[in-house]
């Protein structure tokens, strides 16, 4: 006789999902080990892409390529990451309401090259 409780059933119930469930109202499994190693890769690569630009920056002659990123830093001076940093706290957020793994893939290539290219200027 199962009354599809879990004290019935024997089972412990899954607190992940009931907590999920009182967040956002519906449930979904929790993510995988691949989603976090890419969210934990994007946030590490955007720490670098900041931490990269201010020392080439600060050599001289040396300019930002993105002219939407040198607008913001000629406007907010030395705290020109602050809307980058609401961005990528945006986007880390939203990755996790998606199904799917590529949009955060493309990210952490994309912030790989920009590290990169920032490390070549260095």
């Amino acid at each position: 006789m199962s009354t599809g409780s879990p004290a019935i059933r024997g089972s412990t119930p899954n607190w992940m999902g009931i907590a999920i469930t009182a967040v956002n109202g519906r449930s979904r499994p929790p993510r995988g080990r691949i989603f976090w190693l890419l969210l934990i890769l994007f946030a590490g690569l955007e720490l670098a892409d900041v931490v990269t630009t201010n020392l080439v920056l600060s050599i001289p002659g040396a300019r930002e390529a993105n002219p939407i990123m040198a607008a913001i830093q000629t406007h907010l001076g030395s705290a020109w990451w602050l809307p980058k940093a609401a961005i990528v706290a945006w986007f880390a957020v939203a990755a996790t309401e998606s199904r799917c793994h590529w949009p955060m893939v493309c990210a952490v290539s994309l912030c790989a090259v920009v590290v990169a290219i920032n490390l070549a200027n260095l």
